[in-house]
């Protein structure tokens, strides 16, 4: 590895810090905002919380603090109200279940991400037949019934649930990795990302956005899927960077820089220095593709091409925008990283999932059988006494990531 050109931030006697890359400078496209965010992100809030998502006020706080109604009218700056309202509650719900399999009771459960993706398929297959208390799945039924309402092309629904179960199973894969503390070489942990990212579904909800109806062939283009491929890496691997400090804090190893230092055996700035040039890279792949990019022999399509493109730059843009706006990843410092891009290294703490954090929690699927009594002391873990009617422990093994803690009781 050659030395990194960042200056020198920090000696033995301070507290560690690094410099993250300054990517808002290599943005693909002007920032823009869907003007219908201040109305709507609100709604779209207490959408999710009819659900009954957050255990407590405190942790209802701490997700919404998180501006992800901002981060989708960056990224569908074109949508309609009515489109908007709908992508901010797949975006809310898309990220209480990311943070549920990153930070919560699924963090090291494959059996129970493997049990959970199944639901929530079959929830999105069948939104009006399958019933299920997993109150993510309500979740996803809901959201999906009122997509089809509101009309989405027949290709774009489809794309939608089939990068919905490679995200699924990529967040599994992803899941088993971290309980086994596996790090990929570069190379695959890229591959699997594309698909525990997410972009692809937020890809195809792009086309629900606008109304678009591109071919199968058009959206199979070389070039198409090339830029697809670097612009879905542009926002995962540079999410890896920004949210690189909470992660190793709390003894994550599953992204982009603890993957790179093992392989490369660098240091930290090294590291960081290496998956930012993996971005730039891309970004410059993406512009010079774009250009490159042939007619495909109709006005409607050549148009349509241009507006699914638009929604691949926003997500890029927007994603270096949001994680410099939101307290997602440098609370209350955000400003001054923002300003600066200094990062204090955050000391290492216990691990996620071993107390309640903010996002989704559910129920198990009722053939398993009712669970008749839940107890938590006030102390929280270990203090966790379990009471089954009807089931052997074997059950009540598999039962328990999937109960809310939000019905716990004193």
């Amino acid at each position: 590895m050659s030395k990194s050109n960042n200056p020198r931030v920090s000696d033995a006697s301070e507290q560690p810090r690094y410099i993250i890359p300054d990517f808002i400078s290599i943005a693909p496209s002007p920032l823009r905002v869907n003007p219908s965010h201040g109305s709507t992100a609100q709604v779209s809030m207490d959408w999710l919380d009819s659900f009954g998502v957050h255990p407590n006020t405190k942790h209802r706080a701490a997700f919404q603090s998180m501006d992800f109604g901002m981060l989708t009218a960056m990224c569908y700056a074109d949508a309609n109200q009515e489109r908007f309202r709908l992508l901010c509650d797949y975006i809310n719900a898309l990220f209480a279940y990311d943070d549920l399999a990153d930070e919560g009771g699924l963090r090291k459960d494959g059996d129970g991400t493997r049990k959970a993706a199944d639901i929530i398929m079959q929830c999105l297959r069948s939104t009006t037949t399958h019933n299920t208390p997993f109150r993510i799945g309500k979740v996803f039924s809901s959201l999906w019934s009122r997509v089809l309402e509101s009309g989405i092309s027949q290709g774009a629904s489809r794309r939608f649930l089939e990068t919905t179960d490679l995200y699924l199973q990529a967040v599994h894969q992803h899941v088993v990795n971290r309980s086994n503390d596996k790090i990929l070489d570069i190379e695959s942990f890229i591959q699997l990302r594309r698909d525990n990212g997410a972009l692809k579904m937020c890809f195809a909800m792009g086309e629900f956005s606008l109304g678009l109806d591109i071919p199968d062939e058009v959206l199979q283009h070389p070039l198409i899927q090339i830029m697809e491929d670097a612009s879905n890496d542009v926002v995962v691997l540079s999410n890896d960077i920004y949210s690189y400090n909470i992660e190793q804090a709390q003894g994550d190893t599953q992204n982009i820089i603890e993957t790179t230092m093992k392989q490369k055996a660098c240091s930290l700035q090294e590291a960081i220095d290496f998956s930012g040039k993996l971005v730039t890279d891309r970004v410059k792949l993406f512009v010079d593709c774009k250009r490159k990019l042939p007619s495909f022999g109709s006005d409607r399509i050549d148009r349509e091409v241009q507006q699914y493109l638009g929604i691949c730059e926003d997500w890029m843009t927007a994603g270096f925008h949001w994680s410099l706006r939101s307290d997602r990843y440098f609370g209350k410092d955000v400003e001054e990283v923002k300003r600066t891009r200094v990062v204090k290294l955050l000391p290492k703490r216990d691990p996620r999932g071993e107390k309640v954090i903010p996002g989704f929690t559910a129920s198990s699927a009722p053939q398993l059988g009712q669970l008749t009594k839940v107890k938590q002391s006030v102390m929280g873990v270990p203090g966790l006494f379990v009471s089954f009617t009807m089931l052997g422990l074997h059950f009540a093994a598999w039962l328990l990531p999937f109960i809310p803690r939000s019905i716990f009781v004193s």
